[in-house]
């Protein structure tokens, strides 16, 4: 067996009551960040700890393989494992699998609890995350069918049924770099995002990533990365490539890569791969960023598996997530493509989630969560209208003059896709959402039951996601006769509103004059109700009025020779998941306005 003993540090209720301190505007230590030396001084284990651990282990008759600051990692066998943990390991049938577990309660010697967060490694589950954005095929190219629009309502579907009593309009083509900008009001600021650095998680590494950007930034007339601007911090090597879906992930880099730099054009930007895509190895990079300080926000369009994380595994990200905080290092994870992966669509039985949920670590009260939208541009480049992101389709009927199920009908069985958000089970409310997170929502949990005690709801805020509307991404895909090309292709998700709030971060960064904005959460939430952000709802123009796009796709998204299927796509249905007036399981507490990046540069004259 192949275990990690987590290591609890100097002072973990000290680190927690730091990094609070640290990140609250009220608070006198508020931005006293510390640099990575103060922080493992202050909060890092102690030779003497790490030096019992061992002894423990392997007087257990575990071998010791590697010790970092942050985990001892042994192997040994079975009996030597039940030994050091005093539980019997038994195997269990699920899903016509055979799988190893404790049959009781582990447990440490009382002489080195306190210096132990955590074990892994007990169970031969899967603990891995998969990206948010899982295209057909990869690395097959994915070819978006035509017609589409340059921006919401410019080609009319005037060859279709008419769409919620009037004439339909197509899918968008992609947001262009100029156009995400614009939206968000950024062509009206000074602020590039200099003097930020955002790094960007994920598994593997896309091997074409710079030529890419390189391409893309000469198609589309923005500037490409500087000298030195991107950089890649690598793992030696990698492991379990085919097992995590390989190249889908060298498309999730390009995506988060090419949206940053798409809203914060002069920000750095640091790739942190990781060897895998099981949660030790995405640990590890995350660890990385934090040991080194290599970046001051960070990005993650990936989750953990479904079904429940392990309380050791939460317990050492959410240490990760700590230290960052003491250092002035905000992390941004996205909520899922999959509303409450709710098991009855066949969204969530297809990642084979068993109840409803909320993802993981974005349900961690020490990042920030990012939910989707739908947001459609005008010509001018300013906003039309936006959305909660939630998707139900809908085929043309046999006599090709309607629609069937009827809009808005089609939850579960015709949804597709939705941001995902709800009530945490395992996390209890967090002190910056009190007062804002009405009490329908903490205390009722996504299975219907209610609880006394508050509890954490997602998302914290959101940005553009629905893939209907959505980024284009470019990246070197393999094309039918086996030959890789670059190629542009529309995509969203939150893996699309993820980097793009980590961008709108770094801008916001550089308008309060470079200081770190750090753990985002309490000053978000103090922004609450004011200009900062839109109020989204699911039906912005009125209750009763639908919107929506009709949409061609080919049913085989890599060959532009295959049928074409037509369907119409509804915008704000998500599901038991609500956009509405104020905070909500959809967008939070909203999406970032026009204002947004001002009211950095007004709360640091204020300080001042």
């Amino acid at each position: 067996m192949d275990l990690r003993v987590y290591l609890a540090g100097r002072d973990p209720q000290g680190l927690a009551a730091y990094a609070a301190a640290v990140s609250d505007p009220h608070s006198a230590a508020f931005h006293h960040y510390l640099t990575p030396a103060q922080t493992r001084s202050r909060f890092g284990g102690t030779a003497a700890q790490t030096k019992a651990v061992t002894s423990w282990l392997t007087g257990s008759g575990l071998k010791v393989d590697k010790v970092t600051d942050h985990y001892v990692s042994v192997r040994g066998s079975v009996a030597s494992a039940q030994r050091a943990f005093g539980v019997a390991l038994h195997d269990y049938t699920v899903k016509n699998a055979t799988l190893r577990g404790p049959a009781g309660e582990v447990t440490v010697p009382a002489a080195v609890a306190p210096d132990v967060l955590g074990v892994t490694g007990l169970d031969d589950g899967k603990h891995q995350a998969s990206p948010a954005e899982d295209p057909p095929g990869p690395p097959a190219v994915t070819i978006r069918a035509a017609p589409c629009s340059h921006y919401y309502g410019e080609t009319k579907a005037t060859d279709q049924p008419p769409a919620y009593g009037h004439t339909g309009v197509w899918t968008q083509c992609g947001d262009t770099p100029q156009q995400i900008r614009s939206v968000y009001g950024l062509d009206k600021v000074a602020a590039t995002g200099s003097g930020s650095t955002v790094a960007v998680v994920d598994a593997f590494a896309s091997p074409t990533i710079a030529g890419d950007v390189t391409l893309y930034s000469k198609i589309h007339g923005t500037a490409d990365f500087k000298a030195g601007q991107f950089t890649q911090n690598l793992p030696d090597d990698y492991n379990s490539v085919e097992e995590c879906g390989g190249p889908v992930w060298g498309l999730e880099e390009t995506l988060d890569v090419e949206a940053v730099h798409n809203v914060a054009p002069d920000a750095g930007v640091t790739y942190v791969g990781a060897a895998s895509c099981q949660d030790t190895d995405l640990a590890d990079a995350l660890s990385r960023i934090v040991d080194d300080h290599l970046a001051d926000i960070v990005t993650n369009s990936w989750g953990t598996e479904l079904n429940g994380t392990p309380p050791a595994l939460r317990a050492e990200y959410d240490q990760i997530f700590q230290l960052g905080a003491t250092e002035g290092i905000g992390f941004y994870f996205i909520t899922g493509d999959c509303g409450t992966w709710d098991p009855a669509t066949p969204c969530g039985a297809g990642n084979g989630s068993t109840a409803q949920q909320v993802a993981f670590p974005a349900e961690s009260p020490w990042v920030t969560a990012v939910g989707g939208t739908t947001l459609a541009v005008g010509g001018d480049g300013r906003e039309v209208f936006q959305t909660g992101w939630g998707n139900v389709r809908s085929a043309k009927t046999s006599d090709g003059t309607g629609w069937t199920p009827v809009p808005p009908a089609g939850y579960p069985a015709n949804f597709y896709q939705g941001g995902g958000g709800g009530t945490s089970t395992d996390y209890q409310q967090p002190s910056y959402q009190a007062g804002v997170v009405p009490a329908s929502l903490s205390k009722t949990l996504l299975d219907g039951s209610t609880t006394t005690t508050p509890m954490r709801v997602l998302p914290d805020v959101a940005t553009e996601g629905d893939n209907n509307t959505g980024m284009l991404v470019g990246e070197t895909q393999l094309y039918k006769d086996g030959t890789p090309h670059y190629h542009e292709t529309r995509w969203g998700g939150t893996s699309l509103s993820g980097p793009l709030f980590a961008g709108l971060q770094a801008i916001a960064q550089q308008a309060q004059g470079g200081e770190k904005i750090g753990f985002a959460n309490p000053v978000l939430y103090a922004r609450h109700g004011t200009s900062a952000y839109e109020d989204v709802t699911d039906t912005p123009k009125g209750a009763g009025t639908l919107l929506g796009v009709v949409r061609n796709d080919y049913t085989d998204p890599s060959d532009s020779s295959s049928p074409v299927i037509t369907r119409l796509w509804t915008f704000g249905e998500d599901g038991p998941l609500h956009a509405v007036a104020g905070f909500d399981n959809v967008t939070g507490l909203g999406a970032p306005s026009t204002r947004y990046v001002q009211s950095y540069a007004a709360a640091a004259r204020a300080r001042r």
